[in-house]
Order: structure tokens, then sequence, then C-alpha cells
């Protein structure tokens, strides 16, 4: 917010500098601006808070009783002074309050809110209830429970039950499943269901024993093309495991389970590419066909041939987390004391070593004057094996070494298959590179479709070579193997196990290693489609469906269906909707906004004015006059290797009362890389436009499950577009995203 006020400040020196009462009259303001949007007072003792306003003419105040504004209204540029009565009585602490200032000029538009808030006790008036009761209460309503059981837990927080009805408690306690406890809490929403969003006091007056009786599951299978999620129920789903999601079909429809909050030891991401059942407690409509679940159980039903070997190396982190392991790529910095050696540590790594030994890998090693060996390294030099923060680093100054896969036992007969995974060469500390190249080999069947011969071409990086400029970058390389066996190994290593014959000057053939995937040759590597996905396949959808519920509590209108703009909602500033925020959160979606004098669009959290998203019914607004918003879509996470996809979606602009045009056009951006500009075919005449529908559709090539897709207008300034009236708002619905 202080960026944007800066810019506007320099307009208003101009303007007559006096702090007077409210005027009456036409001449009032038509812009009025401030410095803070967010004042926060104790409960006792209450310190003053200041902020400068700037406006064009007079204003005035609205504020709660509890709230004194100095001066109450002025006119051009002025410090005022915001003060909080004490938020008690005789008997202690009254309830926490939170209200709106309101400093306003002639409109709606020209208004400055303030959000002021103040501490209190949360349970003063709080009114005892069981897990059915809390469910039913008003959002932000406090209570005390009593009596519950604890059903599961999660990474960040658990659930409670009273055998019929569960509730979500979104708070990290010391609990076991089974555990008989009772706690204050607070009650809110996510996703569309009751949860229990703050909690204290929470003690456990029975401990358990581990276990849980769980009421009879209901089956998503059989039951998820008319299953609404309203409430929290047990339920179970059997499905595939792709891009971390467990994925099945009901009908001709395909629908997703995404599990929320994973515990250790219980991760569905875990078995990508095997078939799996998920029971657990649903979490609410995370998009139009998919499901978030809290698990209490995840099962491996076997590997699903659809991939036939996998590992981001997620495993490792165990060991990775108790050595403070570091991440080189990410930094651009090489750190050796966050790289511990597993070889040189042998005792403290013994059990790391055993489980790399047991998922079938092998150790390459070779040096100046030796060819390449997985025979035992005779020497310690010869043993360099790195962690990072969950991938692996190899090679040392003279030493090279290199990794061989498992064998792809989940191959029947022989198959044609496509090889990817991530890579870069290292770098000294002043950014000088090592210059490695990799060479593939295959040994128990198998050649590379390049060559027809058993070792790949030399493969390169495109890292920044010149000295002292190098980055640590990720590479992603994606080979063909024909003929591949179950007997079949892959082993990637450097080109020449001698550094010298790359890197003469350091003698250094270091390297990273990532994400490492092994799918069917059709329909995925270079030949296109979706990466091991038919084509049609969906990856993303989200109607807004799941809004309903917040739709109603509010009566929000449907501008499109009038044709007409009404009264909205600002899902940031409205407390019945502020839950959304957390549900966008929690369905992968992210936030960004522009202004008037902007020329970069922002992902920072927003403030004030730049708060602009608005709630239709079941549909989204962006944008206000002088500002503009769009929406960061999900990754693509249903998605097993890189792929060609489509984006659908319907929008259109906005316009006046009087149907004067925004007149913009919208941008679909793939975050780093291609972008695609849209153009709506409304009416563009003053007072003849009218909100219709747009249908819009790109294809994308080179999608992976980290693809984030972002929705905006083109100019991050409105006035730049729409030079009269500085507006770029603009409605979205029904996105959709398949396979190719």
């Amino acid at each position: 917010m202080k960026r944007i006020f800066t810019l506007l400040t320099a307009a208003a020196l101009a303007l007559p500098v006096s702090c007077v009462k409210q005027e009456t009259g036409p001449d009032v303001a038509k812009a009025v601006l401030g410095d803070v949007s967010v004042m926060h007072f104790a409960a006792r003792n209450p310190a003053a808070q200041t902020l400068t306003i700037v406006s064009d003419g007079p204003w005035h105040t609205k504020a709660p009783a509890w709230i004194t504004v100095t001066p109450d209204g002025g006119n051009g540029e002025c410090q005022v002074t915001v003060s909080a009565a004490e938020n008690v009585d005789g008997s202690g602490l009254l309830e926490p309050r939170k209200d709106t200032v309101i400093l306003s000029g002639n409109k709606l538009s020209s208004r400055h809110l303030i959000i002021v808030t103040q501490e209190g006790d949360a349970y003063r008036n709080a009114q005892h209830a069981t897990v059915g009761q809390i469910a039913d209460l008003p959002d932000g309503k406090s209570f005390i429970l009593d009596e519950a059981t604890v059903a599961a837990v999660t990474s960040a927080g658990f659930v409670v039950t009273d055998s019929r009805n569960h509730l979500y408690v979104k708070s990290v306690q010391n609990l076991n499943v089974g555990d008989r406890i009772s706690l204050k809490g607070v009650k809110g929403k996510a996703n569309g269901v009751p949860v229990v969003s703050q909690a204290d006091e929470c003690v456990v007056t029975q401990p358990g024993d581990g276990s849980c009786s769980y009421p009879d599951p209901i089956d998503l299978n059989a039951q998820m093309a008319s299953y609404t999620a309203a409430s929290m129920d047990y339920v179970s789903a059997s499905g595939i495991v792709s891009g971390g999601n467990l994925v099945f079909t009901v009908g001709d429809t395909e629908y997703a389970v995404k599990q929320v909050d994973a515990p250790a030891g219980m991760s569905l991401a875990a078995l990508n590419g095997h078939k799996a059942t998920v029971s657990g407690f649903s979490y609410g409509l995370l998009g139009a066909k998919m499901l978030g679940v809290l698990a209490t159980r995840v099962q491996d039903d076997g590997l699903d041939q659809l991939i036939y070997f996998e590992d981001d190396f997620e495993w490792m982190d165990p060991w990775t987390s108790a050595a403070n392991a570091g991440d080189d790529v990410s930094a651009n910095s090489v750190n050796t004391d966050t790289a511990p050696n597993v070889f040189a540590n042998a005792e403290a790594f013994a059990s790391f070593i055993s489980e790399f030994q047991q998922r079938g890998y092998g150790y390459l090693w070779g040096w100046k004057g030796q060819d390449w060996s997985d025979g035992e390294p005779d020497n310690g030099n010869k043993r360099t094996l790195y962690l990072q923060r969950n991938y692996l680093k190899f090679g040392k100054t003279n030493y090279s070494s290199g990794i061989i896969l498992p064998a792809l036992s989940a191959i029947e007969g022989s198959d044609d298959i496509v090889l990817s995974f991530d890579w870069c060469f290292c770098m000294t500390g002043t950014g000088k590179p090592d210059l490695t190249t990799l060479k593939l080999d295959v040994t128990g069947g198998g050649s590379f479709d390049e060559n027809g011969t058993a070792s790949s071409e030399e493969i390169l990086s495109g890292q920044v070579v010149e000295e002292d400029k190098t980055k640590l970058e990720w590479q992603h390389v994606e080979i063909r193997i024909n003929g591949a066996t179950s007997a079949t190994r892959i082993a990637i290593h450097p080109a020449y196990s001698d550094p010298d014959v790359t890197n003469s000057a350091r003698h250094q053939n270091r390297w990273y290693l990532d994400n490492i995937k092994v799918l069917p040759a059709q329909g995925s590597g270079s030949g296109g489609g979706g990466g091991g996905m038919k084509p049609g396949t969906l990856v993303f959808e989200d109607d807004f469906e799941w809004l309903d519920s917040y739709s109603a509590t509010v009566s929000a209108p449907d501008d499109i269906a009038d044709n007409k703009v009404n009264s909205t909602k600002n899902i940031f500033t409205t407390d019945e909707l502020k839950p959304i925020l957390a549900d966008l959160q929690t369905k992968g979606y992210g936030y960004i906004w522009g202004g008037k004098g902007l020329t970069e669009w922002s992902t920072a959290a927003p403030e004030g004015d730049a708060c602009t998203l608005y709630l239709l019914k079941n549909y989204l607004k962006f944008g206000k006059s002088d500002w503009s918003s769009g929406l960061i879509l999900p990754p693509l996470s249903a998605l097993t290797a890189s792929a060609q996809v489509e984006l659908s979606f319907d929008w259109c602009w906005c316009m006046t009362g009087k149907s004067k045009p925004d007149i913009m056009t919208l941008t679909a951006e793939v975050a780093g890389g291609a972008s695609f500009e849209l153009t709506s075919a409304q009416p563009t005449a003053d007072d003849l436009t009218k909100l219709e529908w747009q249908h819009a559709s790109v294809t994308i090539e080179g999608a992976t499950a980290d693809t984030r897709i972002i929705l905006r207008p083109t100019n991050v300034d409105p006035y730049v577009s729409n030079a009269a009236r500085g507006q770029n708002r603009w409605y979205l619905d029904n996105i959709k995203i398949v396979t190719r």
C-alpha cells in the first residue's frame, strides 16, 4: 500500500492542506487515500495509532462506538489519530472485536477503509457444545468442547469425533489417535465444510491406544458423481496415484482425491504410479471433480503399468532433515558444509546406504586414468555421494561418480520407454562451472532411439559456461529407449570418468540429480501428447460451484445473467467470505495485483485498495477503478510427465452502470514461459456494451506437474487500455485443463 500511496501523494500536494470538520454540499472528495489499512489494539490501555490521509476535497468519518477518530473530517492532507476504548468490564476481558472505519467522500469508490481489531477473551461468552452442535454454530463463534475422541492426526491438525459427527481442528497438538480430549475453540469454515479454525486449552482427559473405530465409509468409486461433500464424512476410494493424487473414473468422468495435510509416513504422493486405496475424512471439494481427504489409511495396491519407475527422492527426508542438508540449486550457491558424504559418514548414514541399496540402486565411480566401475571402491576418495535437500550430488575434485537405476521390474516382456530426469552441473564458490556433461548406458536389454546403441549421445547442459557467471539451474532431460525389459538397468554418469577431459583447469566433474521417471514411450516424451495420459484426460477443472454456500450467505448477484453491474461483496473485506481466501489457498490458487502507475504485477500479500476479488453467484470478479487483479491457477499436479494441454475458461469484461465498457484484453500466461492475449467480442461502443460470457481456449506445450498458469488483464495499469475511466474489471468461470 505504501508504494501506491507515494505515487498518489504527489498529485495531492497542490490541494489546500488543512484539517477541517465535515462539510456539506456537492463539493466533497472524489478520492480519499490513506497509508494504513489495518489497525490492531490491545484490550487494556490501547495506544492510539495514526495515519496520513490525502484527499481532493472534504471527507467525513463513520466509525464504531468503541473507536474515536480525530479529526473526524478534513480536506487535503492531514494526520489522523485513531483511538480505541478498553475492551474490559468488571469481570475481565470482553470478547475480541473487529469492525471497519470508513473515511469517505461522495461515492463508494472514494472511500478509504481501515480494518480495526482489538484483543479480548475469545471464550468470554463461549457456549458448551458437542461436535455435532459446533458444526451448526456461526463462523467466528467460540465454544467449549467437553469431550471428543481424536479420530485422525495430520501434519496441520487433527479430526475429532463423537462417533457420528466429525470436525477438523486446524491446530498442531501433541495427540494420538484414540485420545479423549477437551478443548476451547472457534468455529470456522474451509472448503465449504465446518472446521475449528482456532483451538486453545486442548487437554487429554484419557490417553488412547492409537486406534479408533471408524464408520462404514462412503464408497466414492460408486457415489462420487452425486457426492456433495457438504459435511465431513468418512470416505474411501481406490484408483491410480498420478501427480500425487488418487485418480479414478465413474462412468465416463474422471475424478481425483487429493490428500490434505499428509501426516508423516502416510503420503499418497509417495505412491506415484501405483494403484492405491485411501480412506479418511472428506475435506470439501477442491475443484469440480477433486475431493480433499484427511487420510487415516493409505494402502499400496501395487505398481500401475502407466509408470515403470519414479523417484523424486522425497523418501530421503528423514536423513536430509537430520543432517540439515542444504539446497545448492535453489540457493544458487555451493555449500560443502550442508552436503554430507554418506560414505564418509558411514556410521551416521548406515541406514540410508541400506535403504539406497534395498531400493535397487547401484553406485558408479571413476577417476583420472580409471574407467567406470561399479565395484567396491578401494579407497575413500572414490566414495562421493552427497545428500542435498531430497536430491543427490555426485563427485569431487579428481573423482567422478554416478548412479545405476533399479531394474525396470514392472515391464512385462519388452517395451519402448522414455526416461526423464532433472540435473545440472556444479560450480565453484566464485561461479566457475564444472562443465560436466552426462552419458547414459543400458544393460539387460534396450537401446537408445537416437543411435541404436546401448550408450546415449553426450548430454549437454544449457547452463551458462562463462567463468564467474554460471548458475545452478535444473536441466530437464527426456530420452527414448527402445526394447527395454524387466532386467534393464540404466546408468547415469558424467560422460568421462576422468574429470580432466571436460575440466582440465579444476579437475571437477560434480553434478546434481533429481526427479527420475520412466514411462511407456507411447504418448509421452518427444512424441507429445499427455505424458503417458490419454488425450482428453482431465488435468484440472473448477466451475466454482464450491462457492455456492458462500454465494447463498451473502445473496451474491449474477451480473452476467442480469446484464447489469450489481453491488458485490469483496472477499478480502467481508467477514462471511474471508474463509474463501483460505479455501483458495488450500486448492493451490494464488492472487496477483497491480494498479495505476505500476509497471509490474505483484504477488505480494495485498493491502487496502489492492484487494479486489469479488464474489458473484458461483463465479469471480476482479479489479476496480485504478486497480487490476488476476488469478494464479494451482500447479498441474495430475500430469505425470511433460505434456501438451488445452486450457479453456469463460470470461468477459465489466462495464459501468451506464453500459460503458471497460475495454480490456486478458492474458493467459505460463509462469516463466509463453503468454496468450485474448480479446472479447463484446460490443465496444459506449452505452451499447453487454455482459456476455466469452469462451476462450489456448494450447500450452510442455506443461508439467509444476506448471502455473496466470489469468490476468494484459495491462497492469488499467489506464493503458481504458484511459477514460481506469478500469480493468472482469469476470471468470469454468476453468478446465485437459491433455491433447
